[in-house]
């Protein structure tokens, strides 16, 4: 596999390795901090739960930065 190339998930019955999905990895570049939803017409408190648990999941990751 060249360097750098993604490897394929575990299959079933293999060991589920975290390097797979970039765990403890430093990301090449961060996007600038996403603010949580407001505003709108319709407020939908679950939808917006929702979308700030994926929110803080991009931050722990390193992909967004944090607020």
């Amino acid at each position: 596999m060249a360097t750098g190339a993604v490897k394929p998930p575990a299959r079933r019955g293999e060991s589920s390795r975290t390097d797979y999905f970039g765990v403890g990895k430093t990301p090449v570049t961060t996007q600038t901090h996403i603010a949580d939803a407001t505003g709108g017409a319709t407020v939908d408190a679950q939808s917006r739960t929702a979308i700030a648990a994926i929110l803080d999941v991009l931050e722990a990751f390193g992909l967004t930065a944090t607020s």
